[in-house]
């Protein structure tokens, strides 16, 4: 039996966010093992008697895992790092999760004669197989082609441990198919309305898509619009920063609102993930622009303001990025704060340089403190000052959002990695109160 003293500060670490309570005691649905970005404050929030009693919390994340035949040369193959990417996304057992450049091919580096199944069919094993009841599903099993004939032979493996598994439906059709965009969901949280796919301008030989989903909440049965879209990084071989990229990525932006205005029908809540590949320093009006005005909140905030130099202009800077004081009202024009806790925001989302493998990229904004004593920098102010910059984003209308996790294996005292990270991107997530 513990003592009163040991209870007492058992408790209070807990209520710290420092240790994580038991799930089966806090969570409303998901019996998964761990979560991230403030979950459990948010729970506590929308408890009886907290500030945000009646709404559920709802873990929704973002993650480009680099694709199976990705960054030849500068990244390890699929099968040496897929379980530490599954390992990054189970830190959050999210509710629902939009991945991109999950491969909808097969994955051809397999043992002769055994029967194939495609990159996003993996993670969605490595989940499962992580959480009881391998209860996570992915929304679109549609795809270009599932072939029955072939080399090696190119047989679609509907089963896993023996039995047929309902993620692992292959269905061809390539209208139908959301390409690498895929979206993985709960299903002892959320159940799938209806979804769809709708192609996006492409400025390259990969597929744009927007991959869309319409869920309902078990426990409540609201409903909101989940999407998922990887927006092009080069128009025609351009560098990501030329005008010509910034344009055609607009464009995209503009098929994605129309379909989520048709779809939302006005009112009804919306998501909005993915790696959009605009940057908040870009001093163009960039795709997340769009999205902003047309009124999805970029969660975490990003300062678009306009700074002038005697060479030079640019928007944000390391000294107003993600600093609370900032943020606060005064007589010039200010960075929204939306989530209130705010996780390891100081890195970068995407972490490598181009020709360059994971972790090579560095956040020159980031401001070290060698007197860190919260670990997780779950208050606005964080022991981290200075945000990172983004290309992977989650925007929402009509729902809360609470807490924000950049999710990264990191001594955070002295901001080096433990591990060279599994993808070029970090997996970016938020806590919503629904």
């Amino acid at each position: 039996m513990r003592s009163p003293r040991a209870a007492l500060a058992l408790a209070l670490a807990v209520a710290a966010g420092l240790l994580v309570a038991p799930l089966a005691a806090v969570a409303p649905a998901s019996a998964a093992n761990a979560r991230c970005a403030a979950y459990h404050d948010v729970v506590r929030e929308t408890s009886a008697g907290g500030v945000l009693a009646g709404r559920t919390p709802l873990l929704a994340a973002s993650y480009n895992i680099a694709g199976y035949n990705a960054s030849a040369g500068t990244m390890p193959g699929w099968e040496s790092r897929a379980d530490r990417v599954v390992g990054m996304i189970m830190r959050c057992s999210p509710d629902v999760i939009g991945l991109q450049e999950a491969s909808e091919a097969w994955m051809q580096r397999r043992a002769a004669g055994s029967r194939n199944h495609a990159q996003f069919e993996h993670v969605v094993d490595l989940m499962n197989a992580r959480t009881p009841g391998a209860p996570y599903r992915v929304t679109n099993t549609y795809r270009k082609s599932c072939p029955t004939t072939g080399p090696n032979p190119a047989v679609w493996n509907g089963t896993w441990r023996g039995e047929r598994a309902p993620w692992r439906t292959c269905t061809t059709s390539a209208s139908a198919s959301s390409s690498d965009n895929r979206t993985v969901y709960d299903s002892r949280v959320l159940e799938v309305v209806r979804h769809g796919s709708r192609p996006l301008s492409s400025a390259t030989s990969t597929k744009r898509t927007l991959d869309w989903t319409i869920f309902r909440v078990r426990a409540t049965g609201k409903q909101f619009l989940f999407a998922n879209t990887h927006l092009d990084a080069r128009y025609r071989g351009k560098a990501i920063t030329t005008s010509a990229s910034n344009s055609f990525r607009r464009k995209q932006a503009a098929q994605v609102l129309a379909t989520v205005k048709q779809l939302r029908a006005g009112s009804l809540p919306a998501v909005l993930v993915g790696d959009l590949n605009s940057n908040g320093r870009t001093r163009s009006t960039t795709a997340v622009d769009d999205f902003t005005r047309a009124g999805l909140v970029d969660l975490l905030g990003t300062d678009r303001r306009v700074y002038r130099s005697k060479s030079a202009k640019w928007r944000g800077s390391c000294k107003s990025v993600g600093v609370t004081s900032s943020l606060s009202a005064t007589r010039f024009a200010r960075v929204p704060l939306h989530v209130k806790r705010r996780i390891n925001v100081s890195y970068n989302s995407s972490n490598a340089v181009a020709g360059k493998g994971p972790g090579s990229a560095k956040n020159t904004c980031m401001y070290r403190d060698k007197k860190l004593k919260r670990p997780r920098g779950s208050t606005p102010a964080a022991y981290y000052k200075h945000q990172g910059t983004r290309i992977d984003y989650v925007l929402a209308a009509g729902i809360r959002a609470r807490g924000w996790e950049t999710v990264v294996d990191a001594n955070l005292r002295t901001a080096r990695y433990r591990a060279t990270p599994p993808s070029d991107h970090h997996m970016v997530a938020a806590t919503l109160a629904f």
